[in-house]
């Protein structure tokens, strides 16, 4: 086993220590987020920040992180420094790279993963790729982490319905990096669809792309109708006839060796109800374990639990993170995760009956309880 998977492990076990001790945590958070870019490379038509259906620019309230009402561009080079080290220090393994707009944008993005690498931790990157080069692709083709490519489209006319500022010659450049990525071998790469009425018939086109590019993975998102871009939205008939497909594409994936979570999307819709996510029936039945295996680092150092949590929990810089995560603060918000079945109330601050987090809550219930194999992302 090598030392990166070791720490992996570690990490993990660590975790579910303090999941069933309740009382303390014996790491540091095993996957962190880190907001490192405010601006972005495209125009996603159901992007909550840079929409071009958006009427007005996003207030605090609407966007993922505060951060992003500095307008300040990308996180500072010495404060992402901060973050890398005193993150190794305390175990944590997976480092979230994304923000309100595109990581790979940042200056220094390529070192970024390269010191990631020294360290032995794993960049999990949330990325439209369109920055993507031949050079850059050797770069990231060398890096044992995880590429997750938000396309919302398998082929250039879906591609431009959904990117109204970009080209069609965009996307088969990027389904050229995409392939040359998968065939290093190193990464992990895998796709990611937003379902939204510009894309909603072509589900089965996303499959077939993801078999020519070589990704075993795709994860498929409904479009949320938040931010004032509830236009977006597929109507109850368009949601019909998208059920009526996902048995079939389902059974494709399933024939080319595909994972997806196209079955989910079947079964529950993935808490989707016309754009309004409605995750607080389950968290009536299961509680919420994030406070005990990761956080969010805002671009200007803001910590908070959670990526639509309002709940601060200090800074870095002026408070170091072990001090933070180790808090009375903090253990009082996983103790109100940890309640929130039996005290019947979403945890203060928190978008509880939104949650982001839902599935992965749901998949580590279900490892503590001996009903499933499955840990998740995180």
């Amino acid at each position: 086993m090598t030392a990166r998977r070791l720490r992996d492990l570690a990490s993990g076990v660590k975790v579910l220590l303090g999941i069933l001790s309740r009382r303390r945590v014996f790491t540091g958070p095993r996957s962190v987020g880190l907001t490192i870019a405010n601006v972005c490379d495209t125009d996603c038509l159901m992007c909550g920040v840079h929409s071009p259906l958006l009427t007005k620019p996003p207030v605090p309230d609407t966007v993922p992180t505060p951060a992003f009402a500095t307008r300040r561009p990308f996180m500072p080079d010495s404060l992402f420094e901060a973050c890398v080290q005193e993150c190794h220090e305390m175990g944590t393994f997976r480092l979230v790279l994304g923000g309100n707009g595109e990581p790979a944008l940042h200056p220094r993005f390529d070192e970024m993963l390269g010191r990631m690498k020294q360290l032995l931790m794993e960049p999990y990157v949330l990325t439209n790729g369109i920055s993507l080069t031949a050079a850059r692709v050797k770069i990231w083709g060398a890096t044992p982490g995880h590429f997750r490519f938000s396309l919302h489209a398998g082929d250039p006319e879906t591609w431009g319905r959904v990117h109204p500022r970009n080209k069609p010659e965009q996307f088969e450049r990027l389904t050229r990096h995409i392939k040359a990525l998968v065939a290093a071998g190193v990464p992990k790469v895998t796709t990611m669809h937003v379902i939204q009425k510009a894309n909603i018939r072509e589900v089965r086109r996303m499959v077939e792309h993801a078999r020519e590019v070589g990704v075993k993975e795709i994860l498929f998102r409904p479009a949320r109708a938040d931010s004032g871009i509830s236009q977006v939205i597929p109507s109850p008939e368009e949601e019909q006839e998208l059920h009526r497909d996902i048995p079939q594409c389902l059974k494709l994936a399933e024939s080319y060796g595909i994972h997806t979570n196209l079955g989910e999307y079947l079964a529950n819709n993935l808490y989707n109800h016309q754009g309004e996510l409605d995750t607080w029936p389950l968290y009536q039945k299961i509680p919420c374990y994030v406070g005990y295996l990761h956080t969010e680092i805002d671009l200007d150092g803001t910590l908070i639990p959670c990526i639509f949590s309002k709940r601060v929990m200090g800074r870095m810089g002026a408070e170091r993170l072990r001090d933070m995560w180790c808090s009375p603060r903090y253990q009082a918000y996983r103790l109100e995760g940890r309640a929130m079945p039996r005290r019947g109330t979403p945890v203060k601050g928190c978008l509880c009956g939104a949650c982001c987090m839902a599935k992965f809550n749901q998949n580590l219930h279900n490892l503590l309880h001996l009903k499933s194999l499955r840990y998740g992302e995180a």
